[in-house]
């Protein structure tokens, strides 16, 4: 009996040795083997953009302006290192909402650049794996349009708040498509101390699904309802903040969005939602300059712009845009909601980017395939 029982564990052992061996030896894919020299490019490349261009505008050796916001949240980290004695530093981060305590916390914790690039890789890689278990995704794609934005190059390379935005979102859609508690409370967490904007979408998507939401079949009816209800609410009950952020964009802007921002305040947020949307989305496709200073507010942006265009188009060409599609929902929601802003910052939709990177890369299903083929029978026909 015990000759019969080792006899029988070698075998077992032989056939998963033999297993792991083929495993090892089998021929590796033509894509696979592409995307993996893809990947190892695009991180070299971007090392030696870090290197050269984007440590040495952190550092203060350049006076450059490439990563947004890096250099305030390295500095705020620093004097709370130093003690924390800056009256200004200590009042920017006493307000609760605050945009400034994930990226100040990130660089406190992280007190060397270089740490800083290997984490922000670390959670879009996460993200990615995230966003492939939420539906069947080509990760080809999906990594070719998130890398072709040059926002995520320069998040990747520098303490920022978009990396973080994306790992909230991805967190977020992983709980829409599996339900698991964990995701939800860390995409909320996330969320609330990196901005706060975006944690409001999400709960908001929770509340338009609940069944206390008598709509909740009735998508394009909610999205409408909503818009109204913040057309009358915002200048009711943010009135003084508002009015105080209003004129701080008189001073520097005219025109429409000065315009788009007055109707806003005087309860037309309906009017202006959608025009506000379009010119945080490709209003700096028409104002193209490369500015060697101040890259991060016109090449950066000119070229996000151009990933926003074309994301869309490839999902218009896919025919996919429906809100029967819960990423897709959410997606919306989280627009109207940066929506609110006064300003034009197209950093603040990224995460909306991101959610068109994904319903972009997605792989159709059968019902999708079959009327893609009646289609073209009626085409042909």
């Amino acid at each position: 009996m015990g000759a019969s029982c080792k006899k029988g564990s070698k075998v077992v052992f032989g056939m998963r040795l033999l297993q792991s061996a083929n495993l090892l030896f089998r021929p590796i894919k033509r894509g696979t083997f592409i995307l993996f020299i893809a990947m190892i490019s695009y991180i070299s490349f971007s090392l030696f953009l870090f290197s050269a261009a984007i440590n040495p505008s952190l550092t203060g050796e350049t006076q450059q302006h490439i990563s947004a916001d890096s250099v305030r949240y390295m500095y705020y980290a620093q004097s709370l290192r130093d003690g924390g004695s800056d009256p200004f530093v200590l009042a920017a981060l006493y307000s609760f909402p605050n945009t400034l305590w994930a990226p100040v916390l990130m660089s406190l914790l992280l007190q060397n650049t270089l740490l800083i690039v290997v984490a922000n890789y670390a959670a879009f890689l996460w993200s990615v794996w995230l966003f492939s278990q939420v539906t069947n995704v080509r990760i080809g794609v999906l990594l070719a349009l998130l890398l072709g934005n040059a926002t995520t190059l320069v998040s990747l390379l520098s303490v920022n708040k978009e990396i973080l935005d994306l790992l909230a979102t991805a967190l977020f859609c992983y709980w829409i498509s599996r339900r698991k508690a964990w995701a939800l409370v860390m995409a909320l967490g996330i969320a609330l101390v990196n901005r706060y904007e975006i944690c409001v979408a999400m709960l908001l998507y929770i509340g338009v699904q609940s069944r206390w939401n008598p709509l909740r079949r009735f998508r394009s009816a909610t999205l409408i309802v909503f818009c109204i209800i913040c057309s009358v609410a915002l200048p009711i009950l943010l009135s003084q903040n508002m009015t105080y952020r209003l004129e701080e964009v008189s001073a520097d802007n005219s025109g429409i969005l000065l315009l788009l921002d007055n109707l806003q305040m005087h309860f037309l947020f309906f009017l202006s939602i959608i025009p506000k949307l379009l010119l945080n989305l490709f209003a700096q496709l028409s104002k193209l300059r490369f500015d060697m200073n101040d890259p991060a507010n016109t090449t950066i942006l000119f070229f996000n712009n151009v990933a926003n265009l074309f994301v869309l188009i490839l999902l218009a060409m896919q025919k996919r845009w429906s809100l029967r599609q819960d990423w897709i929902y959410y997606a919306v929601l989280n627009a109207m909601v940066m929506s609110i802003a006064l300003v034009v910052q197209p950093r603040y939709f990224y995460s909306f980017y991101a959610i068109l990177c994904l319903e972009a890369s997605r792989v159709p299903n059968l019902s999708e395939r079959f009327q893609r083929l009646e289609l073209r029978k009626r085409t042909v026909g």
